[in-house]
């Protein structure tokens, strides 16, 4: 047995066997006889020791308590002397940084992996949050991080330096490597960096601040916004030595306004040139903000050219006796040509103007009878020339005189009403009055000239009526005065109305447009003129542009004038104006308006300026005795629906309208008498 168990022992010869210890390079024996024990034993493989070394050291060590390397935890976890023996054999010392207690490792297993998405914009992969990592900190709040992809993209980007965005500057800023790596995620190319700023005009900006600068436009009370940025750009235009100037610009509304404008063409102001000249969007804009609705009476470039050609010349006066001149100003010169006018008009001088606008008709007694003997402004004129004797008889002792055979005096030429109009006086220093009334055409003249009742209607753009002359009031009003007289040449109506024309303009224009014609009736109203609102900037309100006690003093000066011309004067209210469907000023902004400045509180506010010039104008005819027709009054007779049916806009009536003004003013003059009576209509005014 003995022989035969150690033949079995030859087939099992020593072994040298590695050390189990990682890191360990030893190996121990493993002899024969013990791996027949093991068979013996009923074991297979070959077992795993530790080699001599080791196992002293292992004997030498005993197990140490760590803290858990989560940070907050106060537990420890146990390294024993296996793992020791490991990490002296590798070469380690101490225990590794990272182990966890218990605790941490069962919640390490909860928690999980957690595919976080990439911090980058624009990107939409993610990346792995591990569980080791969420347990180290807050489960809940993972970093920031990029995706594998945009992170090996991020190593192949550079830093660039790109132009400073600023025209006039040459430095440069850095696009770093992250910011191109965000402009890829979000589909640009490299090859177009975003526009910023370089260092050192981001800090020069930052010192800046917006400013509110006035609008370009003189008349608009609006503001716009002077940017920091385009004050450092005009800065870097302009060098740091000089300030740079402030640019003009419109406000939004203005600008808004010549944006969605047109240019148009409007006929040449001189009667007879068939050309046009320009109408802007910004002189359009300027009439807009003075509250103008019609374009100015202008030249064409043709006659502009034409006036540069032309020269002034005097023209000898036409009053008899007089040797002055007057001044045939180039303007009017283009003028007559225009309308096929070779000679001058026949004008008086300035002199003579003056002579009777300061010399009034003067009854003498008559020095036979003491009768009264009318002596005519323009009869004192040819007396202080020498052309005419001042009368000291009157008819009837002439004619008795000359039946007696006493000696003839010399007989006085009859002067029939001749009508000059005054080229020249205060009236050109104002754009709105400058021109004629635009219906005094030459066949007016005439007609007045003739007729022995003349009536002059003078005020604003209601005085003009329709711009359809024929269905004007004042035409209408001449054709109804005709059928009383008997026919249309017996009367003569003068349309001297002027849209935007004020009262204190019309006492300017009043030795123009009324006093040559010598009327027997004044018809006038500027009211509506009168009520004209403008922005007030400080208050932020809309306030009548003339105050109670200038329109009052206005109308005092006019009423003045009508006395010294010794007619009859009529006022008349305006029709009823609508300004609430007046449509608003301008397009709907996304910007809001400012509340006092809406379309509610421009109306309220027109109506309300329009009763108080219509109160101030009727104390003041009362004052003077003027009559007055409230058209308004009869305009809402029937309610005020009837009235808008006679209105063509918010603030003029239409033809329906014009007609029935005109039978109304007939009708007042007619029964108040403000014209001589049909029977024996008075001669021309001396």
């Amino acid at each position: 047995m003995i022989r035969s168990l150690g033949s079995l022992g030859e087939l099992f010869p020593d072994t040298d066997l590695r050390c189990r210890i990682r890191g360990c390079n030893n190996v121990w024996r493993f002899s024969g006889e013990d791996a027949l024990r093991q068979v013996a034993d009923g074991r297979s493989g070959r077992p795993e020791r530790m080699c001599d070394e080791c196992f002293r050291l292992f004997q030498s060590l005993q197990d140490q308590p760590i803290a858990c390397s989560r940070e907050g935890c106060t537990n420890t976890w146990t390294w024993n002397r296996f793992q020791q023996l490991e990490a002296a054999r590798q070469g380690r010392h101490g225990p590794p940084a990272s182990a966890l207690c218990r605790d941490c490792q069962q919640k390490l297993r909860e928690v999980g992996d957690l595919e976080v998405p990439c911090r980058m914009k624009g990107c939409t992969r993610t990346w792995t949050w591990y569980a080791r990592e969420r347990v180290q900190g807050d489960p809940d709040k993972p970093p920031r991080r990029l995706c594998a992809e945009c992170f090996n993209a991020l190593r192949d980007l550079q830093d660039i330096e790109v132009p400073c965005r600023l025209r006039g500057c040459t430095h440069t800023w850095t696009w770093n490597r992250f910011q191109q790596l965000e402009h890829i995620a979000g589909g640009k190319p490299l090859d177009r960096p975003p526009r910023r700023m370089c260092e050192s005009c981001f800090k020069a900006f930052q010192e800046l601040k917006d400013e509110v600068r006035p609008c370009k436009a003189k008349e608009c009370h609006g503001t716009w916004t002077y940017t920091a940025y385009e004050q450092l750009e005009q800065r870097l235009a302009h060098g740091a030595e000089t300030p740079p100037p402030v640019p003009e610009r419109l406000c939004a509304e203005c600008y808004e306004f010549v944006r969605t404008a047109v240019d148009r063409e409007v006929a040449c102001r001189n009667r007879g040139c068939s050309n046009t000249w320009t109408y802007t969007r910004m002189m359009q804009l300027r009439m807009k903000l003075k509250g103008l609705h019609r374009p100015p009476g202008r030249t064409c470039d043709a006659c502009q050219e034409k006036l540069k050609a032309l020269p002034e010349r005097e023209v000898k006066c036409v009053v008899p006796g007089c040797s002055r001149t007057w001044t045939y100003s180039a303007s009017d010169q283009l003028r007559d040509q225009l309308n096929g006018r070779i000679e001058p008009p026949g004008r008086r001088c300035r002199e003579c103007e003056a002579f009777l606008a300061e010399h009034q008709s003067v009854a003498l007694a008559c020095e036979h009878c003491h009768k009264a003997v009318q002596w005519s402004g323009y009869e004192q004129l040819l007396c202080e020339l020498g052309t005419f004797k001042k009368p000291t008889k009157c008819t009837d002792c002439t004619e008795q005189a000359m039946a007696l055979g006493r000696p003839r005096e010399p007989e006085r030429l009859e002067h029939h009403l001749i009508i000059r109009v005054p080229s020249a006086g205060r009236w050109h220093e104002d754009e709105i009055i400058r021109e004629r009334p635009a219906r005094l055409t030459p066949e007016v003249l005439e007609r007045m000239e003739r007729a022995a009742v003349r009536v002059v209607c003078i005020g604003d753009e209601l005085t003009w009526s329709l711009d359809d002359e024929e269905l004007s009031w004042p035409h209408l009003l001449q054709q109804r005065l005709g059928e009383v007289y008997g026919g249309p040449e017996k009367v003569a109506v003068l349309n001297a109305g002027i849209a935007f024309c004020t009262t204190a303009q019309g006492v300017v224009r009043f030795p123009r447009d009324v006093v040559p014609f010598q009327p027997h009736l004044v018809v006038f109203s500027f009211s509506l003129a009168d009520a004209r609102l403008y922005w007030h900037r400080d208050e932020q309100c809309w306030r009548p542009e003339h105050t109670p006690e200038a329109m009052m003093a206005a109308l005092e000066r006019f009423a003045e004038c009508v006395k010294r011309q010794q007619c009859k004067a009529l006022y008349w209210t305006p029709n009823p104006i609508f300004p609430q469907e007046e449509p608003p000023n301008r397009e709907a902004s996304s910007a809001p308006s400012p509340a006092g400045r809406s379309h509610d509180a421009w109306f309220q506010a027109q109506s309300a300026a329009l009763d108080q010039a219509v109160r101030v104008a009727h104390q003041c005819c009362s004052r003077y005795g003027i009559p007055a027709l409230d058209v308004r009054a009869r305009f809402e007779v029937n309610g005020v629906r009837s009235a808008r049916k006679w209105m063509g806009s918010w603030y003029l009536h239409n033809d329906i309208g014009s007609r029935n003004m005109a039978a109304w003013f007939a009708e007042q003059i007619v029964r108040e008498g403000l014209i001589p009576p049909p029977e024996a209509p008075a001669a021309a005014a001396e």
